[in-house]
């Protein structure tokens, strides 16, 4: 398993008639080229769940979630995981 350093970036999808509001998250490599993929959250709750399961902890899951939500676009800077976590939670594809 490789280790993948980048960033996070969130963001906040307002509702429309056809879909609901919702949360975009999408792991953003800083080099190479990878096949990320965008994970649809539904939730604030669902988004720190998810963010915890990235292994980002409950505090900083929480406090990033808020920002999102309250200003639309978050990036979390010096994310380094494993390709197979990344993999797991969606963020890239096989």
């Amino acid at each position: 398993m490789a280790k993948l350093i980048g960033n996070i970036r969130i963001t906040g999808v307002t509702g429309t008639e056809g879909a609901p509001a919702h949360f975009e998250v999408v792991f953003v490599p800083y080099s190479g080229r990878l096949n990320t993929k965008t994970v649809s959250v539904p939730t604030y709750d669902d988004l720190v769940a998810f963010l915890t399961e990235i292994r980002i902890s409950e505090d900083d899951a929480t406090r990033w979630a808020g920002r999102v939500r309250s200003g639309g676009v978050v990036l979390i800077p010096n994310i380094e995981r494993n390709d197979g976590l990344l993999r797991e939670n969606g963020l890239l594809a096989d």
